[in-house]
C-alpha cells in the first residue's frame, strides 16, 4: 500500500516541475528571440543601438535569460531529481546555486528598472544635457556595477548575516524602497513630457522643428510607458514572493503547512512571468522594436520557401 504522504510529496514536486517547464521555456524563448532581434546587423538594428535605453533592455533581457535557465530549469532538474529518489541533502549544492542565481537576477532586474526610469527622467527633463551626462561608457559601467553588487549581496549569508535579516534586506531594499521612489520619478517624467508638449504647441514660427520635437516626444512617451508597464509587471510578479518571504521571516512555522509551502515554491516560478512578458512589451509599445520583430519574423516565415526554391 502506497504512503499517502509520499504521494502528496510526489504531486507537489510534479506540480512544481510543470510550472518550471511552462514559465522557464516561455522566458527562454521570448528573450532569445529578443536578443537575436536586437543583435542582428541591419540598418534598423543600428538605429536601435543608437538609443541608450537599448543597453538597459539588453541587460534586462540577459537577466531574464539567466532567470529562465538557472532558477527555472535548475528548479526543474531539482524537482525531477527528488521524484527519482535523490535526497535533499545530496542536492544542497544545486539548491544553493538556484537560490543565489534567483537572488542575483531579481536584484539586477530591480536595479535595471530603477536605472531605466532614472535614464528616461533625465532624457525628458534635460534633453539638451542628456547626451553629455549619459554616455554609453557610463551606462555600461553602471550596469556592470549592478551585477557586482548583486553578487556581493547574495554572498551576505556566507559572511555571517542571518537568513531572516538577509530576507528582509533582500525584499525591502529591492522592492519596498524602489516602490516609494519610482512612482515619484515617473510622475516627474510624465509631468516634464506634458510641459514640453505644451511648449511645442506654443511655438508656431518653425513648423518643421515643431513636428520633429513632437515626434521625438511621442517616441519618448511610448518608451516611458513601456518601461512603466515593465515596472508594474515586475511588482505584480514579485508580489507573491515578497509576501511569502515576509511571512516566513515572522512566522517560520508556516513552512510546515502544505498550502504555504506550495505558495512559497510557486511564487519563485511566478517571478518568471515578468521575464516572459518583457519582450512583448517592447514589441507592443516601442515602434522601433516592433518593426525589428516584424522583420525577423518575416525572414523566419520566408526561410522555408527560399530553401525549397534553392
Amino acid at each position: 500500500m502506497s504512503d499517502p504522504r509520499s504521494s502528496k510529496e510526489d504531486n507537489f514536486f510534479i506540480s512544481q516541475a510543470i510550472l518550471s517547464i511552462v514559465f522557464s521555456t516561455s522566458a527562454l524563448l521570448s528573450n532569445v528571440f529578443l536578443m537575436i532581434t536586437v543583435c542582428r546587423n541591419t540598418n534598423l538594428n543600428q538605429r536601435i543601438w543608437q538609443t541608450h535605453a537599448t543597453y538597459f533592455v539588453v541587460n534586462l533581457s540577459i537577466c531574464d535569460l539567466l532567470a529562465g535557465l538557472v532558477p527555472g530549469y535548475g528548479g526543474l532538474f531539482y524537482n525531477i531529481s527528488i521524484l527519482r529518489g535523490q535526497t535533499r541533502e545530496s542536492l544542497v549544492g544545486l539548491q544553493i546555486l538556484i537560490v543565489v542565481a534567483a537572488v542575483m537576477t531579481n536584484i539586477v532586474s530591480s536595479c535595471t528598472i530603477v536605472l531605466m526610469s532614472y535614464d528616461r527622467w533625465l532624457a525628458v527633463s534635460s534633453p539638451l544635457h542628456y547626451k553629455a551626462r549619459v554616455t554609453k561608457a557610463r551606462i555600461k559601467a553602471v550596469l556592470a556595477s549592478t551585477w557586482i553588487y548583486s553578487l556581493i549581496f547574495s554572498s551576505l549569508p556566507v559572511m555571517g548575516v542571518a537568513l531572516s535579516l538577509f530576507s528582509l534586506l533582500y525584499c525591502h531594499l529591492h522592492v519596498s524602497v524602489p516602490l516609494i521612489i519610482l512612482p515619484v520619478l515617473y510622475w516627474k517624467t510624465l509631468r516634464a513630457l506634458r510641459h514640453h508638449n505644451n511648449q511645442v504647441q506654443d511655438v508656431a514660427d518653425d513648423n518643421g522643428r515643431q513636428k520633429m520635437d513632437t515626434a521625438h516626444r511621442n517616441r519618448e512617451h511610448k518608451m516611458v510607458s513601456a518601461f512603466l508597464l515593465i515596472l508594474v509587471f515586475f511588482y505584480l510578479s514579485f508580489g507573491p514572493q515578497f509576501i511569502a518571504q515576509n511571512v516566513l521571516v515572522f512566522c517560520p512555522d508556516a513552512i510546515s503547512q502544505e498550502s504555504f509551502r506550495f505558495f512559497l515554491y510557486a511564487s519563485n516560478k511566478f517571478l518568471l512571468i515578468n521575464c516572459c512578458l518583457n519582450p512583448f512589451i517592447y514589441a507592443w509599445r516601442i515602434p522601433t522594436y516592433r518593426r525589428a520583430f516584424r522583420e525577423i519574423f518575416s525572414d523566419c516565415v520566408r526561410l522555408p520557401r527560399n530553401s525549397v526554391s534553392q
